[in-house]
This record gives C-alpha cells, sequence and structure tokens, in this order.
C-alpha cells in the first residue's frame, strides 16, 4: 500500500513538473496533470504488483515507459486546450521512468517486493 501511496504522488508530481520545464506539454488547468497523474499511477502500481521483481526491474521499466507516454499522449486528448506533443509525451515517460528506478529499487530492497519476478 506505501507504494500506491508512493505512486499516487509521485507520479501526478511529476508531469505537473514536465509541464512546467518542458514547452511542448501544456495543460489548461491545473487539476488535468494531476488526475491523468493519478491514473497512470494506479496503472502503473497494477503493473508492479503483476510483474516486478529482483529479475525483471528492466522489463518493468520498459512497461512503465511505454505505458507513461502512450498514456499521457493519449490522456491529454481527454482535456479541452490541452496540448502534449508525441516528443512532449516521451520526454514526460522519461522524467517519470527515471522515478521509477528509484521507487523499484527501494521497493525490492525494503522487502516489499519479496519474488523473483516472473522471468526466471
Amino acid at each position: 500500500m506505501t507504494g500506491l501511496l508512493l505512486k499516487l504522488i509521485i507520479t501526478p508530481l511529476g508531469i505537473v513538473v514536465a509541464s512546467w520545464i518542458l514547452p511542448n506539454v501544456e495543460f489548461a488547468s491545473w487539476y488535468q496533470p494531476i488526475l491523468l497523474g493519478a491514473l497512470l499511477a494506479v496503472i502503473g502500481y497494477i503493473g508492479e504488483l503483476t510483474f516486478l521483481g529482483r529479475n525483471t526491474k528492466g522489463f518493468v521499466l520498459a512497461m512503465d515507459f511505454i505505458i507513461s507516454a502512450v498514456g499521457i499522449y493519449i490522456g491529454a486528448w481527454a482535456f479541452a486546450n490541452t496540448g502534449v506533443t508525441p516528443l512532449g509525451a516521451i520526454l514526460t515517460a522519461v522524467i517519470l521512468v527515471i522515478t521509477e528506478i528509484f521507487q523499484h529499487n527501494w521497493l525490492i530492497q525494503s522487502g516489499r517486493i519479496k519474488r523473483e519476478g516472473i522471468f526466471k
């Protein structure tokens, strides 16, 4: 449960920061990146519960990157006056994946993820 709370804070915050620093990520209202980040956090958490283990960190990071990039690009379509270019979605996903590296290492090292992963 701690992993979900961490994701619910870091993922929306990462998207908000990306919208501040990247010129090709524009949200019309403050709540839009937060809602999109919360949705991606829940999807990412389910992916971690399903796949994350000591042997699958790279696979889960790649999965997080793809889901984040596609989710941000397509999810931005749900909001009026919001513009996210494909490059903006990719760069935002890179920011999120960098945070995921630390989150995954912490989950595994703290014992919150005990399995080896699906690929042995």
